[in-house]
């Protein structure tokens, strides 16, 4: 009968476990960083700080900010210091007016219009506003994603470009959803290579996908792909 002593089976043992390591740390994959958006805690406190910087930016006007706060965000920690930036700000800000045209424009009430009524006091009519805001979200939604874990300076560009582009196409006054509502999406994706606009059947929901790069003729494909739910 073969006899091993404890003396043999210990460096026996040890070596088992260093290949069985070896072995583990060759099957596990090191994940690669993740593209996820922030907590869901987290993001309320950034955007009611990114609207409370909109309110400051837009001076007396109160409605624009409370148009931000009924957006929905998506974004990764990355995103949102880009949001709550100067430029990013100041981007939000001219997208909250856009807004305010759009609404006026789909003849669901003029926010400016109802804010000052009461001789200009603008605290004195908020109840007003927010019962307009109540009935504009029936009718237009606006959400962002943006979960990249990183952006250089040319992609915070153009992630800022995009949303306030998207602003201008609805500000002009020109454009309604076949649906009668548009819910609006618009997705920074690090995999499209171009512009895509995906329209549902019913002409409601309308996502845009955008590169993280510039592409050629961006702002004609916007203004194409969203004109095909048009009325």
């Amino acid at each position: 009968m073969f006899v091993t002593s404890r003396r043999t089976l210990r460096p026996l043992f040890l070596r088992s476990l260093l290949l069985g390591a070896t072995a583990l740390c060759v099957l596990v994959p090191v994940p690669a960083r993740a593209q996820v958006p922030v907590a869901a805690a987290t993001a309320a406190t950034n955007k009611a700080e990114l609207a409370q910087r909109v309110h400051e930016y837009q001076g007396n006007d109160i409605w624009p900010s409370k148009l931000v706060t009924g957006l929905d965000f998506k974004l990764s920690a990355a995103a949102w210091k880009i949001m709550l930036s100067p430029d990013g700000v100041e981007y939000t800000s001219r997208l909250s007016r856009d807004l305010g045209n759009y609404i006026k424009a789909q003849k669901l009430g003029d926010l400016e219009s109802v804010e000052t009524a009461n001789n200009n006091d603008r605290q004195s009519t908020q109840d007003e506003v927010d019962a307009l805001l109540v009935q504009a979200k029936k009718k237009v939604s606006f959400t962002v994603e943006a979960t990249q874990p990183a952006f250089s300076p040319t992609k915070t560009k153009m992630f800022l470009t995009y949303l306030t582009y998207v602003g201008q196409f609805l500000g002009r006054g020109n454009w309604s959803p076949r649906g009668g509502r548009a819910n609006l999406k618009l997705v920074m994706s690090s995999s499209a290579k171009d512009i895509s606009v995906v329209v549902s059947k019913d002409a409601t929901n309308f996502t845009i996908i955008a590169p993280l790069q510039e592409p050629a003729d961006w702002g004609t494909k916007i203004d194409r792909g969203l004109k095909r739910g048009a009325k």
